[in-house]
């Protein structure tokens, strides 16, 4: 008897449902999706929606808008936490506090230029499952916004210059982070 018929006329029952800890031990994480993946996911389709019932600019205007109330508050918060472990809100500070793990979300290669901080990032699980999906397109609204305004909202000091794939072409981006210096 296959799988469905089983299901269908008999229930579940843990004797039939047994094997599933090892198979999936076996399978691995190789249909998941990490964590951020889902969300580009969620956020995709939610900005796709929202283009459809808007049309292409008021659904653009209105998603970046929200990303950017997105990133600014998790900028916010991230500001909030080192402030209350009394420590400044230095870019060094940022990453280590920082809201996302960026090891299990992005292949970072980093380098220093010229007092700055460059990050290539290729393999982003945000970009990557959008991809996927075929909603590189709305990834891209998110893409485009939320890094300026996290920073914006943890310290407004540090600045950024972001080449992002889809403007570049490129299979990666390219964040600069340095402080702006007093004139």
């Amino acid at each position: 008897m296959d799988d469905i018929t089983r299901e269908k006329g008999h229930g579940f029952d843990f004797e039939y449902l047994g094997d599933e800890p090892q198979k999936k031990l076996e399978v691995g994480n190789a249909y998941q999706t990490p964590g951020f993946g889902l969300a580009a996911q969620l956020f995709c389709c939610g900005a796709r929606r929202v283009i459809e019932a808007l049309g292409r600019n008021e659904g653009i205007a209105v998603m970046k808008d929200a990303v950017e109330d997105f990133g600014l508050e998790r900028g916010r918060q991230i500001a909030a936490r080192v402030t209350e472990l009394g420590l400044p809100l230095s870019f060094k500070n940022w990453l280590i506090y920082s809201d996302i793990d960026s090891s299990a979300n992005f292949e970072a290669l980093p380098a220093i230029e010229e007092g700055d901080l460059v990050v290539t990032v290729k393999n982003c699980t945000f970009f990557s499952a959008a991809r996927r999906w075929g909603l590189e397109e709305y990834a891209h609204i998110y893409c485009a916004h939320v890094d300026y305004k996290i920073l914006a909202g943890y310290n407004p000091d540090i600045r950024l210059v972001l080449e992002e794939r889809q403007a570049t072409g490129k299979d990666f981006c390219v964040f600069r982070y340095g402080m702006k210096q007093a004139k």
